[in-house]
């Protein structure tokens, strides 16, 4: 079997860069050794923003861009289709917490700046806007009306759908195992549990385990020792349904002593998770901690939220941890791996908000030579 490229990894970022390559003409095949969808893909809380990613205006406005390519996306395909709820999302801050206070203004200042539509609300607007959260009187909260949640694995599996439709090759349950190249590094095919495939371009977007892949792909074991990015495990807790009440009506981010995140999920259930939660978890995945962590979590949530039913509801919770990529400067890794030709690489974190436009511009980059 011969492909113009393939895409190792079939998460959301994997899939959306299979969907521009094949949107270019290019025959594509992508690979991936378990389910679309899967891995990080199905445990993201999955919040498409730039509000958060204020303090570098480059990486802010990248964030921006994929931000503006899912409202395309929405308009091409339906929200439906995509997973996609356009739900807004609040950053609540108390006047109390002087620091994070005088942060969120920052923050606010500088999305004025960047020209990012968000509005600053008080705390009427914020009991109007979530009645069922108990906000304190001094709350007040960004309000950034065009952010939506994504159901991910809907998102990915959507554009692996529409790869095949496009004329391109999806195999799952398929792992690589091997990157054919000549002597001089140029890529000339990869083997894989079904076969091998014949290609010029290999594009390697595992995620976590990227550094594994290209140890496995490439034979050279310092991959896995030394390349530049950390595997960070996160909790995010799903509960059952809350019907007939929608307990949550926006993704809501609370700040303080009570931090934690929270949004209404395709089911109608809660998904919640907290950054301190994260942390109790990071050296400890047992069965046992993992419980007693997102028995916390929702107790905190009944704390702030009192018609939700609270911890008695655990045995019926789903509990995911997503183990995140970090690259060790915060930015994106993109590009063709340095002594190779056809060895490209996507390894990111906030792999939700930029998969189209880190998709679009690597399938650019491939059909054009500009690398």
């Amino acid at each position: 079997m011969a492909f113009d490229a393939v895409v190792v990894g079939g998460g959301i970022v994997g899939c959306t860069s299979a969907f521009y390559l094949a949107r270019k003409g290019l025959n594509v095949a992508l690979v991936e050794k378990a389910e679309i969808g899967g891995g990080t893909t199905s445990n993201s809380f999955a919040w498409v923003n730039a509000t958060a990613k204020v303090f570098n205006e480059a990486y802010h406005r990248l964030n921006a861009s994929g931000h503006q390519m899912y409202c395309d996306l929405m308009v091409e395909f339906g929200e439906d289709n995509l997973g996609a709820q356009p739900m807004g999302a609040l950053g609540v801050v108390r006047r109390s917490d002087t620091g994070g206070y005088a942060a969120a203004q920052e923050q606010a200042r500088l999305l004025s700046e960047y020209g990012y539509p968000y509005a600053w609300v008080g705390v009427q607007e914020l009991r109007t806007m979530e009645p069922h959260i108990a906000f304190p009187d001094d709350a007040e909260a960004i309000f950034s009306m065009s952010d939506p949640y994504l159901d991910a694995p809907t998102f990915a599996r959507f554009m692996a759908d529409q790869v095949r439709t496009l004329g391109g090759t999806v195999l799952e349950q398929c792992a690589a195992t091997e990157l054919q190249a000549t002597d001089e590094g140029v890529v000339t095919g990869l083997v894989t549990e079904q076969g091998t495939l014949e290609t010029p371009h290999v594009l390697v977007t595992s995620g976590p385990d990227t550094p594994e892949v290209l140890s496995t792909l490439t034979g050279y074991d310092g991959f896995a020792a030394r390349f530049p990015m950390r595997r960070v495990p996160g909790l995010l807790v799903t509960t059952p349904s809350t019907a007939p009440h929608r307990l949550v009506r926006s993704v809501v981010y609370m700040s303080g002593s009570e931090e934690f995140h929270v949004q209404t999920e395709a089911g109608g259930g809660l998904r919640l998770g907290a950054d301190d939660i994260d942390g109790k978890i990071a050296e400890d995945q047992s069965k046992q901690n993992l419980r007693e962590a997102a028995i916390d979590l929702l107790r905190r949530t009944k704390r702030i939220i009192p018609g939700f039913v609270g911890e008695s509801c655990i045995d019926a919770c789903r509990l995911g941890v997503g183990i995140r990529p970090y690259p060790e400067d915060g930015m994106s890794l993109v590009g063709p791996l340095p002594g190779s030709t056809g060895l490209h690489v996507i390894a990111t974190h906030s792999g939700v908000s930029l998969a189209p436009i880190l998709g679009s511009l690597m399938a650019e980059a491939i059909t054009s030579g500009e690398l």
